[in-house]
């Protein structure tokens, strides 16, 4: 064998060698990759379920709220619509002069007061006041505009002690 024939064989024997290495390293690379690949789809698939979950349990935190706050509103609603009732019966008793609206005087004691708690008849003591039909109207939207703060308190207050549960089990 001549010296051009051996140096063509080396050089192919070194350029063999170099492929079979890079088909080498590629064959690894691929390895790799794929395994890459499948911890990426699983923790994907994990975030996923996760993620469902999540969303399954603000779907659930959010109907149970719908639920208590149509419950506390039909609650309030029912009890302000029965004040409103009651406060049209007393108008219409008041307007039909058949009963009227009193204010009851208590006397008060008081350290500093120059009179007395048990004050005899004709003193100044407990006493009530008849109020003539227009000043009774007024006390009557009084006691209307009463019963529907006091409607609205209560269904606010429940509304807030419904987030505050809820905030509690969502951090469960």
């Amino acid at each position: 064998m001549t010296e051009q024939i051996k140096t063509a064989l080396l050089g192919l024997l070194l350029v063999l060698a170099f492929g079979c290495s890079w088909m080498v390293k590629d064959w690894k690379a691929q390895a790799q990759i794929a395994g890459i690949k499948t911890e990426h789809a699983t923790v994907l698939q994990q975030i996923s379920e996760k993620t469902a979950a999540a969303a399954g349990a603000v779907r659930k935190a959010e109907q149970l709220a719908s639920q208590a706050i149509a419950a506390a509103d039909t609650k309030f609603t029912g009890e302000l619509a029965d004040a409103k009732l009651e406060t049209q019966k007393l108008r219409d008793c008041v307007r039909a002069g058949t009963c009227g609206v009193r204010i009851k005087t208590v006397y008060a004691s008081d350290s500093g007061s120059a009179g007395r708690a048990g004050a005899s008849p004709g003193s100044v003591g407990d006493d009530s006041i008849a109020l003539d039909v227009s000043v009774s109207e007024r006390v009557l939207d009084l006691r209307d505009a009463i019963s529907e703060d006091a409607a609205k308190l209560g269904y606010l207050r429940e509304y807030a002690e419904q987030c505050q549960r809820l905030g509690a089990e969502v951090i469960k």
